[in-house]
């Protein structure tokens, strides 16, 4: 799809707010009166491409009756993880649309969707008469994991509360949708374990780590 720069920044798109609502998105902004379309563009935060190289199939076509009809825009808050919205300015000419891109950020706007829910359960048995006992893992997630995402820790005395408190272990195999039964492990009597994410903030903004 062709984009022509901003014929003057009375064009430009700007002062996009959000609010959420029962897992329903709306969104407004200043359409300013040159303006007859836009153009919606959705995307997680991570894949946001360059206006430039969008085509019809990333688009949305959005008047300004259907925007004073709902106040705004409606969507639905059906995306794990952060994503953006980038509204995209257009006029008629000649019975064509000229779609316009914008230089600078003004009509961006970054969301947080729902987090995928990633719970685990840890068990102990002791053995009897002996100084170890055995440890059983399970993880129940709501999307497949990559085994670098989660980690384990284990720590003498007390239950770890961080990915450097203790010794930090990794996992073999990834983790695919639903419940992974993990092999048993032999620890000491005084050692503890708690499952951790390793990349710490950012797969927080994805996934939401419950203790069972």
């Amino acid at each position: 799809m062709f984009m022509e720069p901003l014929p003057s920044p009375e064009y430009e798109i700007r002062d996009i707010t959000c609010t959420i609502s029962n897992s329903e998105i709306h969104l407004t902004w200043y359409w300013p009166k040159e303006v007859d379309f836009v153009f919606l563009y959705k995307a997680e935060s991570g894949r946001l491409r360059p206006a430039a190289e969008l085509t019809a199939v990333d688009l949305k076509l959005y008047t300004r009756e259907e925007y004073k009809a709902n106040q705004g825009y409606i969507g639905r808050l059906d995306t794990f993880g952060k994503f953006a919205y980038q509204i995209l300015p257009c006029q008629k000419h000649d019975g064509k649309l000229r779609v316009f891109s914008q230089k600078n950020e003004n009509n961006l706007i970054y969301i947080a969707g729902n987090r995928a829910k990633v719970y685990f359960s840890i068990t102990y048995k002791n053995k009897l008469f002996q100084k170890k006992k055995m440890v059983k893992m399970a993880i129940i997630t709501e999307l497949p994991l990559d085994k670098e995402l989660l980690c384990y820790v284990r720590k003498r005395d007390s239950v770890p509360i961080s990915l450097g408190d203790g010794t930090w272990f990794p996992y073999v195999r990834n983790f695919p949708v639903g419940e992974t039964s993990l092999p048993e492990i032999e620890i000491d009597k005084n050692e503890y374990i708690r499952i951790f994410f390793n990349e710490g903030k950012k797969s927080a903004e994805m996934y939401e780590l419950i203790p069972l």
